[in-house]
């Protein structure tokens, strides 16, 4: 019995990893179960065998790797920082580092940024994608929501503006990484672009 539940686990990662590189090479809407199956020397059965329809399928794949919304901190975090400005910022500078870093997470960036079309049977996994995403905006809104408490952002900024602005200034920066190739440093671009917009983010001191 151990053997064969290990045999079924081994088979289950190997359609993941079909999938994902199925979906990376051919796009989503362009890859069959077949495609997947033949990938993963398997049969369609074993793939229904594990996962209902391709888009539990994709799913699942999803789950393998970890997305730079899940490298922000929670609210708890945020509440116990001594500065929720630079919290933030250092999570949006750890969030590229590790993306930089990590070949899967950048694999299936890349398959949900430019390789999906969210229409159809992947629509209900554009909803929890945005699901996420707010999660994530809710999240940043409140450090700038609580740095403003403490006046710590400068007067031109709301807390709203400022989480759009970042979370574009993020997305656009990924986004243009992935589809250029890599071909620029991730990290030291990202960082420069974070430092700039956390230094207008925040208030001047107060001369003495």
């Amino acid at each position: 019995m151990r053997r064969t539940k290990n045999e079924a686990m081994e088979t289950r990662s190997a359609i993941l990893d079909a999938a994902e590189l199925t979906f990376f090479e051919n796009g989503v809407s362009r890859t069959t179960l077949a495609m997947i199956a033949q990938a993963a020397s398997v049969t369609r059965g074993a793939i229904y065998f594990h996962f209902a329809n391709k888009n539990a399928l994709f799913e699942a794949m999803l789950e393998r790797g970890r997305l730079p919304q899940e490298c922000f901190v929670g609210l708890d975090e945020l509440m116990a920082a001594a500065d929720p400005l630079d919290r933030i910022r250092a999570n949006a500078i750890e969030a590229l580092e590790f993306i930089s870093l990590n070949t899967r997470t950048q694999k299936i960036l890349t398959i949900m940024l430019l390789r999906c079309e969210y229409v159809a049977e992947m629509e209900e996994m554009l909803v929890r994608m945005r699901d996420a995403d707010e999660e994530m905006l809710g999240t940043i809104r409140f450090a700038f929501q609580e740095a403003s408490r403490r006046g710590l952002m400068a007067e031109d900024w709301t807390p709203d503006s400022a989480t759009t602005t970042l979370h574009c200034g993020m997305a656009g920066l990924i986004n243009q990484w992935l589809r250029s190739g890599f071909g620029f440093d991730l990290v030291a671009v990202g960082r420069r672009m974070v430092d700039s917009l956390f230094d207008s983010f925040r208030a001047s001191p107060v001369p003495a």
